[in-house]
């Protein structure tokens, strides 16, 4: 997403004819998705072209001036335009400014609407199963007509056009606008999807169709997985039978639990460069190219991990905000110390010493906790403590009191 400036310039075209039909399906249909701003800046955009049809570009603080917005709220709702197809912006960077052109395209229609699967399944994620059927009913198609028959006129019976006139053989060929409605662009890799698959599993190529690509495509989409993991995901659904098929309800269903955790949603992740050939170093590089969620099947020697450890990752990386690599390394650590178990209390205290001494990497968190560690178990000086003793850090001390009630508690149950 790309940020507009005050200083920048705009102009504005339309590549399609907008009705009073399509500014209300802009209200009833796609406001719920783009928001009250976002509606708000296409039927501006809309009113402010007849205005630009001097060809000069205006300075993009009119349209904040006549919204009565920031700019940074009219960056996001003319990003909310574009996730859906009803705004393309072209742009020309100046060494001060950069000049863009809005263009914009019409509503779909509403059958078109409900028949997109991504922006159905939107509407009804915003508003409801109830409203959505509401909606659908407006727009139901008159039913067919029973006891009646057309007599209407022809086109014939009406004019007798002399074919043979000059008139009628001439073909205008200025492009001349219609009614051309958007579609939201896909950045799903439906090559390197297929790639991941076929490489992961025995399928042959031939179960990897157009229609499959097509509709895993849209899940995809919808519930906002990539394609490496929507790989994982799509060789769960496939049921062998006789024959290859592919259960589309049960991989929408796994899309669906996939994105109940802020960590699953995608498996590309930033890499930190170890060139060492170490256990220690390919344990930190395996820390930093996996999410948790397969960290921890690493280090359960490849067993799902449990609904309840799934829950306590996902509140970990919403609540603490810690990157992927600190988690690894978190879950690492407890699962040495608690004997291969994950306790939630341990857990989140250790967390939250991590984030407030504001760890960013596995090789980081993996020191830390090491120092933490040889600390606890360093014995104590001979010599009485003097006032001049500098306290150890508060998280230091935390963390070690949680692990010697978390050991005392663990021995007394025996």
């Amino acid at each position: 997403m790309k940020y507009l400036s005050t200083h920048d310039f705009y102009l504005i075209r339309r590549q399609s004819l907008i009705s009073d039909a399509d500014r209300r399906l802009i209200v009833e249909l796609y406001q719920p998705l783009i928001g009250q701003r976002g509606a708000a800046l296409f039927l501006t955009l809309d009113a402010f072209l007849d205005l630009h049809l001097d060809g000069q570009p205006w300075l993009v603080d009119t349209l904040t001036n006549h919204m009565q917005i920031t700019i940074a709220d009219l960056s996001m709702a003319k990003a909310t335009l574009e996730a859906v197809g009803l705004l393309k912006t072209y742009s020309k960077p100046h060494p001060d400014y950069q000049e863009h052109i809005f263009e914009l395209f019409a509503p779909k229609s509403p059958a078109a609407f409900f028949d997109d699967v991504i922006l159905r399944g939107l509407l009804e994620q915003y508003v409801g199963a109830a409203m959505v059927q509401r909606l659908r009913l407006r727009y139901q198609a008159p039913r067919e007509l029973d006891g009646y028959e057309e007599d209407s006129a022809s086109f014939g019976e009406v004019f007798h056009p002399d074919f043979s006139n000059p008139l009628y053989a001439k073909s205008p060929k200025e492009p001349l606008i219609g009614h051309l409605s958007g579609h939201p662009e896909s950045r799903f890799d439906r090559r390197g999807f297929a790639d991941e698959v076929l490489k992961k599993s025995t399928l042959k190529p031939e179960v990897l169709t157009d229609a499959v690509l097509e509709e895993v495509d849209r899940i995809a989409n919808l519930y906002g997985i990539d394609e490496l993991a929507m790989a994982e995901i799509f060789l769960t659904a496939v049921v062998t039978n006789g024959h290859t098929i592919v259960d589309f309800d049960k991989l929408r269903e796994m899309a669906a639990l996939e994105t109940k955790f802020a960590f699953a949603k995608t498996r590309r992740r930033s890499l930190t460069k170890v060139t060492s050939a170490t256990s220690k170093a390919q344990k930190i590089r395996l820390m930093e190219e996996t999410d948790p969620k397969n960290y921890l099947r690493y280090r359960n020697h490849n067993t799902a991990p449990t609904p309840a450890d799934l829950k306590l990752i996902s509140d970990i990386q919403e609540n603490y905000r810690l990157p992927f690599p600190v988690i690894n390394a978190l879950l690492d650590f407890v699962l040495e110390i608690a004997d291969l178990t994950l306790p939630r209390a341990l857990v989140e205290k250790v967390a939250s010493s991590l984030a407030r001494a504001q760890v960013r990497s596995a090789v980081d968190a993996m020191e830390y906790l090491l120092k933490t560690t040889k600390r606890k178990k360093a014995p104590k000086a001979a010599s009485a403590p003097t006032d001049e003793t500098e306290p150890a850090p508060s998280e230091t001390v935390d963390i070690e009191a949680l692990i010697a009630s978390y050991e005392k508690e663990k021995a007394g149950s025996k």
